[in-house]
């Protein structure tokens, strides 16, 4: 998210819809696309006013700034088959498996429209971008019908939010090998407040979902470490999902530019905030690639003079993190990480 150019977005070819109640056929190697939303499994109906029985719904402890959008999660397992966690940060989800987002952004008067839905769903065996499909489907302006978008829309069905192109989301989803799902995971998922009928991580343990199971009998299995407030679990949390994506080893973005950069959280590594990744490789560190006048990534009681902070609330887009599908920073996070920066001793 910070110190280099990433992207997220969506997928596409075209091709005559399979039923949409044939949700436990295996896709194959090249799938034909579903023209609509309800061709994915996902509804019963085109409007989705009925969802699929099979299909279970869920929210991520931390969620990836939208520009104020709301949304709606939901994933299918196919039956009899487990996600490989023998890696616990890294999730391999079986051939078949699928997951939905939904989105509703407000109009110029402020009313809710449903503007997208993207669906990901695992294709292949192997851990290649073709064993993945992405795709967006974009709602009508009566909201009972969609059709697939592969090239991107700005300003979707009257509102500020864009819907991304395929090539959009596979940058941010292929940051994350082999998972490719960003808040379906076992930090994720670890937390109690999750609503009535979502699956969370207890809820996977217990519907046998996962093939290694986390040691320990409760919520939280991973609990994040603490500075004595909150603030830097907020913060470490925040980055974790909006930046991680990119931010981590397994991403071209680290990988092709040198970048150590690490926000993305693993399981091993939350004994002490000073262990985790985030403060191993951004606490008082020389950036890569200065900005602004700053060199230090995050300096320490200084958020005007952190890096990480001055990319977040740029305007510039060639210098702003994230730099496409997000319009505006997020306020809320934007004081997550100040309030943090403020409170590390120097």
């Amino acid at each position: 998210m910070l110190l280099a150019i990433a992207a997220c977005g969506t997928h596409s070819h075209s091709s005559p819809s399979p039923d949409a109640a044939d949700i436990d056929a295996t896709p194959d190697a090249n799938p034909l696309e579903p023209s609509t939303l309800a061709g994915t499994g996902l509804c019963i109906d085109d409007a989705c006013a009925q969802i699929s029985p099979d299909v279970t719904p869920y929210t991520p402890r931390w969620a990836l700034w939208a520009d104020g959008a709301t949304k709606r999660r939901w994933m299918y397992l196919p039956p009899d088959t487990q996600i490989d966690t023998s890696d616990m940060d890294h999730w391999n989800f079986p051939v078949g498996t699928k997951f939905w987002k939904e989105f509703t952004a407000p109009d110029a008067s402020n009313n809710p429209v449903r503007v997208e839905t993207r669906y990901i769903a695992k294709v292949g065996a192997g851990d290649t971008v073709q064993d993945w499909f992405y795709i967006s489907y974009q709602w009508n302006a009566t909201e009972d019908g969609t059709m697939g978008v592969t090239t991107g829309v700005t300003d979707a069905n009257g509102t500020q939010h864009d819907i991304p192109s395929r090539s959009n989301c596979k940058s941010c989803h292929e940051g994350v090998q082999p998972t490719r799902i960003l808040g379906f995971g076992a930090l994720q998922l670890d937390y109690t407040d999750s609503t009535a009928g979502e699956v969370d991580l207890a809820g996977a343990i217990a519907n046998n979902w996962l093939s290694v199971a986390p040691a320990g009998t409760t919520t939280p299995y991973f609990p994040l470490p603490t500075d004595g407030t909150t603030d830097a679990q907020e913060a470490l949390g925040y980055l974790h999902a909006n930046c991680g994506q990119c931010h981590n080893p397994t991403s071209d973005t680290y990988k092709s530019m040198a970048i150590p950069l690490q926000l993305r959280l693993t399981v091993a590594t939350l004994g002490a905030v000073a262990d985790t990744p985030t403060y191993q490789t951004a606490i008082g560190i020389a950036a890569t690639m200065p900005a602004g006048g700053l060199t230090d990534i995050v300096a320490p009681g200084m958020p005007d003079q952190s890096l990480l902070i001055y990319r977040f609330e740029s305007t510039n887009m060639a210098v702003r993190m994230p730099p496409i599908m997000v319009k505006n920073a997020d306020p809320t996070g934007d004081a997550t990480l100040r309030t943090w920066i403020t409170n590390l001793p120097p």
